[in-house]
């Protein structure tokens, strides 16, 4: 039976990896450390290479906690209790090695930790729909939701008022323009579901110039929402009420510029027009 996962296991799968990153900049800190300096200078007191190990072993410690605790959470007894096992059998946890390719060094338990979870997260990918499939679903699902609601949309609030009605019963705690701030500016995307980390923008075009224009709008947003925390994954939907763009073409101009990799386009097309514009007399 395929169920959604807990949002539970979603956050801590997150920290999980976010925790692999900082670990790995450590080693990556270490390995600086350790080529830039001669065997006698390693050997004395360093307390930049103190902090760093102190905080490798800190960060294995949590990974292998975390990562137990998510086997436990899937129902991987044997996992967590060879997780638990392995942990407790480590006798210098912030070691670190020359690779196999003698480029850098490696944490042989931060790789064994990888292994562990790389193995829960082809479970959760492979058997779990997750809330971002679901939040991802209903927004290329728009132009149904637009006939479902008999809408008749002739600019982007008409659309997003129809998918927000959905939005609702999917997700209880989704934001109508919830608030990215940093220190100087605030930005506020469309549709937001903190639980998920997840934000939706969108666009609405009846003609080649205002998709145009409408990537040029997203792009800015990129440069805005980057770099908070709460906001991790970004969906950029393009309602057209034409055939204008194939969706391929919009892929190929997020590669091409080198779009935010947690930026992910939606191009749907639907009913609807501008409504237009009254000459001033």
């Amino acid at each position: 039976m395929v169920k959604v996962m807990a949002k539970e296991e979603q956050l801590l799968a997150n920290s999980i990896r976010d925790s692999f990153y900082e670990a790995n900049k450590i080693v990556d800190k270490i390995t600086y450390i350790i080529e830039g300096n001669t065997v006698e200078c390693i050997n004395t007191v360093n307390p930049e290479m103190d902090e760093a190990d102190e905080l490798l072993e800190w960060y294995i410690t949590k990974l292998y906690r975390d990562v137990g605790v998510l086997a436990e959470r899937m129902q991987v007894p044997r996992m967590a209790e060879r997780i638990a096992a392995e942990f407790d059998a480590i006798k210098s946890i912030n070691d670190v090695r020359p690779s196999n390719f003698d480029v850098g060094l490696v944490s042989p338990h931060l790789n064994r930790i990888r292994g562990h979870f790389e193995t829960l997260a082809t479970m959760i990918h492979g058997t779990e729909v997750t809330g971002l499939d679901v939040f991802r679903t209903i927004l290329e699902n728009t132009p149904a939701i637009v006939e479902l609601t008999e809408t008749d949309p002739k600019k982007e609030s008409d659309v997003q008022k129809a998918v927000m009605k959905v939005l609702r019963i999917a997700f209880p705690d989704v934001e109508r323009e919830p608030s990215i701030s940093h220190v100087f500016k605030h930005y506020k995307p469309d549709f937001g579901i903190r639980s998920l980390m997840a934000a939706a923008e969108y666009k609405f075009a009846d003609g080649l110039a205002e998709v145009r224009k409408s990537l040029d709008e997203i792009y800015t947003d990129m440069k805005g929402y980057s770099g908070h925390y709460d906001w991790r994954t970004f969906y950029a939907v393009i309602y057209t009420t034409d055939t204008i763009v194939n969706p391929k073409e919009i892929e190929a101009e997020f590669t091409s510029v080198g779009a935010d990799l947690n930026w992910s386009p939606i191009v749907v097309v639907g009913k609807g027009q501008r409504k237009p514009k009254v000459p001033k007399s």
